[in-house]
């Protein structure tokens, strides 16, 4: 806005110049002259300086990796391409756990990028901090695109205290992928649909030195998958504690052990997301045959194994239930009117309905609403990969997730510990499970 008010002043400053020399000396030629060259400078000053206004900058940081990395550089590129007011400069942090500690620094020295990729159960962190930029104005007053038409699943970790503090972006649930080659062979025409099934499907394919089902650790998020079709909740009602504290919260790890002790379950090697990434490695070398892992990675699996890979819902124990997951676009407060209102262009062009529409066919991620899940790129890409929109029939089924500052070390640094302390360190489910929820109080003390 002030480079427009500079330009403006300058044109009018020629124009009243050129007056001033038409009106000296009568109007001889010489002054018309240089009235009129005195004007066209101006307005070629004027028009050149309009012509090289540079971009307004910001950076986005993301935790995206390897193939959907290259897939978020490209969506960033093609936005810059498309017009000429806003530069975005795409920058990779590492996964979420790398990124997260690294945008707690940068916030923490007044170096926030200005639009950043969170896992959603931080969203509520910098939220409850007052420290993301409230979206809900632009919405307002944008008539080419509305939050209200993104499916509301997806929109769980969006709004705090009437805010509109983030726009989803690469959100996921977990799905059960399963070898077809290998289940078929074994005599399962279909995928376990219950924990029974699970279990002597995975019992049946574990031999000539592969095992059934794949656990995985150092991540909480898919033991606490299983826990919901058990019947239990991520928190109790008053907000303050585990709500799956007693057999909702043990059977998931009595399972686990179970098929352990069977030898019909494979525990890969490494900690918190390395160890998912060892999963699905030993899933595509088929040293297991069933693992569960977040519907982001459909794409990469099918892509890159020799056999025919199915999805399908966590099984269920006493009834379906997907925990949500992913990530969120935020923005950080304090930028400049120009920034936030680039910002915002760039928000809103990554949710419109074809880039998020390619976004979810190139990965396995959700489509956030009817106009990404009828995209032409999404539907072409369903034709070609039939289980790509398994996930989003999950939508029915996400349960409520807690909006807390507390969530987000409970499910990474207590629930995700007794975990690993009960299937590799010889803790029992009820002691874990009790630990759990002694740990989870000490936080609302």
């Amino acid at each position: 806005m002030r480079k427009m008010k500079r330009i403006a002043s300058m044109a009018l400053a020629a124009t009243m110049v050129a007056s001033a020399l038409t009106a000296c000396g009568g109007g001889t030629q010489e002054t018309k002259a240089a009235a009129a060259a005195t004007t066209a400078a101006a307005a070629k000053e004027t028009a050149a300086a309009e012509k090289t206004a540079d971009p307004v900058e910001i950076d986005f940081w993301h935790s995206m990796g390897s193939a959907t990395g290259e897939l978020v550089q490209e969506i960033c590129d093609e936005f810059n391409a498309s017009q000429d007011e806003v530069k975005v400069n795409c920058i990779y942090q590492g996964d979420y756990t790398a990124a997260g500690t690294k945008l707690q620094a940068a916030v923490s020295g007044g170096n926030a990028p200005h639009v950043a990729q969170i896992e959603i159960t931080s969203v509520g962190m910098y939220a409850a901090e007052d420290l993301l930029l409230d979206l809900k104005p632009f919405d307002d007053a944008d008539d080419s695109f509305n939050a209200a038409d993104m499916y509301a699943g997806v929109m769980d970790f969006s709004w705090y205290e009437d805010k509109l503090v983030s726009l989803p972006n690469g959100r996921s649930c977990p799905v059960m992928y399963y070898n077809v080659d290998a289940l078929k062979e074994a005599g399962f025409d279909k995928a376990p649909e219950t924990w029974e099934e699970l279990r002597a499907a995975s019992k049946a394919v574990s031999k000539d030195g592969k095992l059934g089902y794949g656990i995985s650790l150092g991540d909480s998020w898919y033991y606490l998958a299983m826990m919901l079709t058990a019947g239990g909740q991520i928190y109790n009602e008053e907000g303050n504690d585990i709500g799956f504290y007693g057999e909702a919260g043990e059977k998931p790890l009595q399972l686990w052990l179970d098929m352990l002790s069977d030898e019909s379950a494979f525990i890969p090697e490494g900690e918190d997301y390395a160890s998912n990434a060892a999963l699905r490695n030993g899933f595509m070398a088929e040293q297991c045959n069933i693992i569960m892992q977040s519907s982001a990675q459909y794409r990469g699996l099918v892509d890159n194994s020799e056999f025919e890979v199915g999805v399908a819902y966590i099984p269920m124990d006493k009834n379906y239930a997907a925990i949500p997951g992913g990530s969120n676009l935020v923005a950080f407060d304090g930028m400049s009117d120009e920034e936030q209102q680039a910002v915002w262009k760039f928000m809103k062009y990554m949710c419109s309905g074809d880039v998020a529409g390619k976004y979810a066919a190139g990965t396995g991620y959700l489509p956030t609403s009817d106009a990404a899940l009828n995209s032409t790129i999404y539907q072409e890409k369903l034709a070609e990969y039939p289980y790509l929109d398994v996930a989003v029939g999950q939508l029915e089924y996400f349960v409520e997730m807690p909006f807390d500052q507390a969530y987000t070390e409970i499910k990474d640094n207590v629930v995700g510990k007794y975990v690993q302390e009960c299937i590799i360190g010889g803790m029992s489910p009820k002691d874990a499970v009790e630990n759990m929820h002694q740990e989870t109080m000490k936080f609302y003390k």
